[in-house]
């Protein structure tokens, strides 16, 4: 056998082992719990009307929480939404935080913030699908942690090429979670005591474009913990119209506040592409395991949803070599348009 081949395969054994391991953890990860509870103010920036957006909103007004909470919808004055969302027994807010530098969403939160009755925080997403349980599993653990998070699982509204390769590329936001000191918050799905929310963080969210990004730096750079959750995964629910815009400025966001993991990515995402190629061109099942382990990893994380699971897993084969080519595509890029606003996304000092 040829050197480089030798080579190969030891890389891919190496590989096969990382993703088992990430595999374990990730099922420990499904055990996190805690003893801490206390009533919830739940802040959902809207803009426009999302996806099945009353389902979304009857799974926040379903959960099984024996605290008291409350669910605070923040919109533009204007924004026809409003109409949908006086329908229910939600609070409804305008977007009126004075903070020019930020971005929209920041906004709508801090504007969320200053009606938020009760004592944890949590954000969540209008485009969101929440399961029953999925407040009071994340709330609990806060006795244990500063923050708490989980990641959405990406249920297409239909089976568009749009949708499929979306739902592939979504679940990369898994990669780095089984590592705490990799670990981020997601904005869709993040619990906080109010008491985080002092003037010098809200100070610093003010002048931000990303909120999940921002809170996971102050939260790290205060030694504090971020706890992920994989027993409360919600839907992202979507129909993707534009897929190139919109993963663009997912890989724009990472390049921007966090460079490491872009480039962690650019080396694995090569390396993966690679072997996929190899694997095709050669029939070589060897180099295809870590494919294989990958969709295990995939289908084990979105195991209550088992035909969304399978759907996105398969698709990840397409959308590591997507994100690839679109990190390389993207990587001098700051600009990005998002709910039809443009954005510089500056690079942290």
């Amino acid at each position: 056998m040829e050197f480089y081949i030798v080579i190969l395969y030891l890389l891919v054994i190496l590989v096969n082992l990382l993703i088992i391991l990430q595999i374990i953890n990730e099922v420990k990860m499904r055990r996190i719990e805690g003893n801490f509870l206390d009533s919830v103010s739940i802040i959902v920036p809207i803009k426009g009307e999302d996806e099945r957006l009353e389902g979304n909103i009857l799974s926040l007004l379903s959960q099984n929480y024996p605290y008291p909470y409350e669910v605070i919808y923040v919109v533009d004055k204007g924004d026809d939404v409003e109409k949908v969302l006086r329908k229910y027994n939600v609070r409804v807010v305008y977007s009126d935080y004075n903070c020019e530098a930020c971005s929209g969403k920041i906004k709508a939160q801090l504007s969320g913030l200053k009606y938020a009755s009760y004592n944890v925080i949590v954000f969540a997403d209008s485009d969101t699908w929440y399961p029953k349980d999925w407040l009071y599993k994340l709330v609990r653990p806060l006795d244990k942690f500063t923050a708490t998070t989980t990641f959405s699982w990406p249920s297409p509204s239909k089976l568009s090429l749009s949708n499929l390769l979306r739902a592939g590329f979504w679940t990369l936001g898994f990669e780095s979670q089984s590592l705490e000191n990799s670990r981020f918050l997601w904005g869709g799905s993040m619990a906080f005591r109010k008491s985080f929310f002092n003037k010098d963080v809200i100070d610093e969210l003010s002048k931000e474009w990303c909120d999940d990004c921002t809170l996971t730096r102050i939260v790290k750079r205060n030694n504090g913990k971020i706890g992920f959750l994989m027993n409360c995964v919600p839907l992202n629910v979507y129909d993707e119209k534009d897929l190139v815009k919109w993963s663009s400025r997912q890989i724009i966001t990472i390049l921007a506040y966090s460079p490491r993991g872009a480039k962690a990515y650019l080396v694995a995402g090569t390396f993966f592409t690679f072997i996929l190629v190899y694997s095709i061109v050669f029939l070589n099942l060897v180099t295809f395991t870590p494919y294989i382990l990958w969709i295990v990893k995939n289908v084990i994380r979105g195991i209550d949803y088992p035909k969304n699971a399978m759907i996105a897993s398969l698709m990840t084969i397409l959308a590591i070599p997507y994100a690839l080519f679109l990190l390389i595509y993207n990587w001098n890029r700051r600009e990005v348009y998002w709910r039809g606003r443009k954005y510089i996304v500056k690079p942290l000092s």
